[in-house]
């Protein structure tokens, strides 16, 4: 697969055959997918966004991300400046796909890969990403609030606009409030059998109570 983009001028994704271009970035990723979840996906373009303005205002030490996939999540973190990162997945082929892009990377020692779901570690972390289908994001919602820090930020994806009167109550529920969301539009040659074209995602931080 063949892609490249920039994140706010400043963060650049792409295959290794476009090197160049990469090297012409403050901070880039170079990335093989494999059969993992597009890296070029608005949602994963729009998780990528919210990192890199969550990172630059707080601090953060560690963070997760649940269904890695490729591992760009984790490791546009530790490119970024996270000291280190854990990647869940409870595909073997996206373990190896992670691995293979952050020895790609030279962050091998500083991603802890895991073959299993939020359950399978304890936490906490000061950033917990999720780009994940609305079902199961909504069915681990819980389970990653468990893993945030007491100050941590979480960055969820995987849902559409006609989802989000699903997900804010949700959230609300279990004491998150929104700070920033985002959308963006993929097109398609018909209408989704969602009949939106938009998806979404939130930062989000645990209520603080005063």
């Amino acid at each position: 697969m063949l892609f490249f983009y920039r994140i706010d001028d400043f963060l650049a994704v792409g295959a290794p055959w476009w090197r160049r271009l990469l090297s012409r970035s403050p901070v880039s990723i170079h990335l093989r997918p494999g059969s993992s979840f597009p890296p070029n996906h608005p949602t994963t373009k729009m998780c990528l966004r919210l990192m890199l303005q969550d990172l630059r205002e707080n601090q953060c030490r560690n963070l997760v991300d649940v269904g890695c996939g490729s591992g760009i999540l984790s490791l546009a973190g530790l490119k970024l400046g996270v000291a280190c990162a854990v990647g869940l997945d409870l595909c073997p082929q996206a373990i190896s796909t992670s691995r293979a892009n952050a020895e790609l990377n030279q962050l091998a020692g500083r991603l802890l890969l895991v073959r299993g779901s939020a359950e399978a570690v304890a936490g906490p972390f000061d950033l917990v990403v999720a780009n994940l289908p609305l079902v199961v994001l909504t069915e681990k919602l819980t389970e990653l609030v468990r893993l945030s820090g007491a100050n941590a930020s979480l960055i969820l994806s995987g849902f559409q606009d006609v989802d989000r009167p699903l997900m804010e109550p949700e959230m609300r529920r279990l004491g998150l409030v929104a700070e920033r969301w985002l959308s963006e539009d993929l097109t398609f040659y018909a209408v989704p059998p969602s009949g939106s074209f938009t998806w979404m995602a939130v930062l989000a931080r645990k209520k603080t109570s005063k």
